[in-house]
């Protein structure tokens, strides 16, 4: 999977190599960590979102999958409130022309406990088809393990 991710500043391509779901307890619920490693140049790095719950996972992959078989001009969202994230997916318009392109808008919930700066992924609809396949198995794979 090939992703574009932009920032205020800067726009960099990042090369997805694999979708990372683990689980961890803590003194409440099983919380997941969903992460990404990807490849930047001939460095693999890794990005995490913040923990989310058995919910907000459930909630990010319905959010995948419809955002993957999008038209325009259907959009989406999707609030994770136990990980402080608001996700808004739209079919992505390239010099006046619409794409089979998607954008994803990341930003903080208001009151997250997490504050950071809003950022955008861009992907073509079959990276996030790829994307929502895997998470699914991920989390299935995590699930069944208990």
């Amino acid at each position: 999977m090939t992703l574009e991710v932009t920032t205020a500043s800067e726009t960099a391509p990042l090369e997805v190599l694999d979708v990372q779901v683990s689980s961890r307890r803590s003194a409440g619920p099983l919380l997941l960590s969903i992460g990404l490693l990807y490849r930047t140049g001939r460095a693999n790095r890794s990005f995490s979102v913040p923990t989310l719950s058995w919910f907000d996972a459930s909630r990010l992959q319905d959010f995948s999958q419809q955002l993957a078989v999008a038209q325009y001009p259907e959009s989406c969202s999707v609030d994770l409130p136990d990980a402080g994230l608001r996700l808004t997916g739209s079919v992505r318009r390239l010099a006046g022309r619409w794409t089979t392109g998607r954008t994803v808008k990341i930003e903080p919930l208001p009151g997250a406990a997490v504050s950071f700066v809003p950022f955008q992924v861009h992907a073509s609809h079959t990276d996030i088809a790829n994307y929502s396949h895997k998470l699914y198995n991920r989390l299935w794979e995590v699930f069944t393990r208990g």
